[in-house]
């Protein structure tokens, strides 16, 4: 009988956006996955369709998998923020669920992404470093990620999750330099990042050797270090953004034009 381990199987939630087909080009040069969406996913590994918001679904979705990747969202379409029904469905009572899910099935390594806009509350011109206490930005987005993060460190305590927390900025193809909302932006700024290098800090993250509750920001242009802790993701994921936006004029060049 053949005893040898299974090789680790990631499951990845929202795979079917903007960020999650980058995540899912990355990942599957290393790993097995199996991907959920609400939406039909094109993809040559397991996929389902399914609601964070449904316990059973979560639970399908973990079960025989070895780590999990939360990159859902609810989606940004005309009054879904106006009232809390979908927004903390999906974003806070989905994070719940799917961290249920991932203790009952035995899940170690959780990837949770994140958004600076956690602590967006804060004073204009504040460093953002790790232990900044949260204070959301204006808006249900800014208040659901911060309780996703909230539920997440909450499952490390008591359940012995090891979760990486990453915050990203404005997330943006550097190719095309348009957003996940389909918007081209005509000028850049400090906190701008391309989903293949969140890609790869999720990467990171799930084969780092020591985890425990790991909050990092991420971002790749070089005026970034000025304003958040980048540093400490570069030294202890080992990450260093290949996108940089270096190559566009930044916004204020554009407004003074």
């Amino acid at each position: 009988m053949n005893s040898s381990p299974l090789p680790p199987r990631i499951a990845i939630t929202g795979a079917a956006g903007f960020l999650g087909q980058r995540l899912v080009e990355c990942l599957g040069q290393h790993f097995p996955l199996r991907l959920m969406d609400v939406q039909p996913i094109s993809s040559e590994w397991e996929t389902r369709i399914g609601s964070v918001s449904e316990l059973d679904d979560a639970m399908a979705l973990c079960e025989g998998c070895s780590h999990l990747v939360i990159a859902h969202m609810a989606p940004n379409r005309p009054g879904v923020y106006d009232t809390p029904t979908i927004p903390y469905d999906v974003n806070v009572k989905g994070t719940a669920n799917l961290l249920h899910a991932a203790h009952v099935h035995g899940i170690k390594r959780v990837v949770l992404i994140s958004s600076t806009g956690v602590v967006l509350g804060h004073p204009t011109g504040t460093f953002l470093k790790t232990d900044l206490p949260g204070l959301p930005g204006l808006g249900a987005y800014c208040l659901t990620k911060l309780l996703q993060e909230n539920i997440a460190e909450h499952f490390h305590r008591e359940k012995g999750l090891q979760i990486s927390v990453l915050r990203p900025g404005y997330i943006c193809d550097e190719d095309s330099v348009t957003d996940k909302y389909g918007t081209k932006r005509p000028s850049v700024n400090w906190q701008f990042i391309d989903p293949r290098d969140i890609a790869d800090a999720v990467y990171l993250s799930l084969i780092h050797p020591s985890l425990e509750f790991e909050v990092f920001y991420l971002i790749g242009h070089p005026d970034a270090e000025q304003h958040a802790d980048i540093k400490r993701t570069k030294e202890f994921l080992g990450w260093l953004p290949k996108h940089t936006f270096e190559k566009y004029p930044r916004d204020e060049e554009i407004e003074a034009i």
